[in-house]
C-alpha cells in the first residue's frame, strides 16, 4: 500500500513540474509570436519603403 501511495506522488509531483513547464512554454511561444508579427510588420514597412523610393530597380545594385 505505502508503494502504491509513493508512486501516487511522485506522479502528482511529476504532472505539477510538467504543467508548470507547458505553462511556461506557452509564455515563451506566445512572446516569440508577438515578436514575430512585430518583425513581418517592420519587414512589410521597410519594403514597401525601399518600393516607393526606386520603384525601377528590380534587381539589388549589388547584383
Amino acid at each position: 500500500m505505502e508503494e502504491i501511495k509513493s508512486r501516487i506522488i511522485d506522479l502528482e509531483i511529476n504532472y505539477t513540474h510538467q504543467t508548470n513547464l507547458i505553462e511556461e512554454l506557452n509564455i515563451e511561444l506566445t512572446s516569440a509570436n508577438t515578436r514575430i508579427d512585430q518583425l513581418e510588420r517592420k519587414v512589410k514597412a521597410l519594403s514597401e519603403m525601399v518600393g516607393s523610393l526606386g520603384p525601377e530597380l528590380t534587381e539589388s545594385p549589388d547584383e
